[in-house]
């Protein structure tokens, strides 16, 4: 019986030591390691040259979201996610017609408890009063506002919207798709990449042949409306698992994805 009783001790004292080895693994262990660890990545991106050196995320996040670890073959395309943090800054003044209110700059980053870094971001810029509209492409909403003539009573007015090309306040103008490529696979340690087909049966139900990684990266997607993104398979990543780079225009503002993006496969 004490045999049995040792023995049982010891299988408890070895889980309890893996676990403990696991935790230490990890830097990020608490919501506000993720906000500073997001902070500090952030500024990494601009020090390489990922992001515009005005990028501008202030003051403390809207949101921070723990994310659990997640395998298996079906979730999100066979890709292993380990433990992580998501952190998120709106940005003022989305859809404006007019003039943007700060804070001009908005993110989501999922920061890895592991490594401290970033492994998917969403940079969004809204559009200034010096960037030109799309005249060709506007979007026109009924809004509710309240009654001049009686507060208590609320009137519908329409207001357009519209389309800017302003991703050169995210990123340099003249990066190339392969100069960000590049950039990434440096910062997450990878030795190299591949620009693949996309073939997408599921979400947009199309296939674009691999682009010329030359090309301007804010020409990635010159046609919004295709859904165009770029399917990237970094050495040294999950085997068969690609990372998503996407551009995507909306009213009054622009988005950069970089990263795995649970929207396509």
């Amino acid at each position: 019986m004490k045999r049995i009783l040792s023995a049982a001790l010891a299988v408890i004292m070895l889980l309890t030591l893996s676990v403990t080895a696991f935790a230490n693994d990890e830097i990020i262990r608490t919501e506000e390691d993720a906000i500073a660890a997001a902070k500090q990545e952030i500024e990494v991106w601009k020090e390489k040259g990922l992001l515009c050196p005005e990028v501008t995320i202030e003051g403390e996040p809207n949101a921070v979201a723990e994310i659990e670890p997640h395998t298996g073959d079906d979730y999100w395309y066979g890709r292993e996610f380990s433990h992580a943090y998501e952190v998120r800054w709106f940005a003022g003044s989305i859809m404006a017609s007019e003039a943007r209110e700060d804070p001009a700059y908005g993110c989501n980053v999922r920061i890895d408890a592991v490594t401290g870094k970033i492994i998917s971001a969403d940079f969004e810029a809204i559009a200034t009063d010096e960037d030109e509209p799309d005249p060709e492409r506007t979007m026109e909403m009924e809004m509710e506002k309240p009654d001049p003539a009686d507060p208590a009573k609320t009137i519908t007015e329409t207001k357009t919207f519209y389309f800017y090309n302003n991703f050169d306040d995210i990123f340099p103008a003249e990066m190339t798709v392969d100069e960000f490529c590049t950039l990434l696979a440096e910062y997450w340690g990878f030795n190299g990449y591949t620009i693949a087909d996309t073939v997408d049966e599921v979400e947009y139900h199309n296939t674009w042949e691999a682009i010329d990684g030359s090309i301007l990266l804010k020409d990635l997607n010159a046609d919004s409306t295709v859904n165009y993104y770029l399917t990237v398979f970094f050495d040294g990543d999950q085997e068969g698992a690609p990372i998503y780079v996407s551009l995507h225009q909306f009213p009054g503002y622009v988005m950069l994805h970089a990263g795995v993006n649970h929207a396509v496969g």
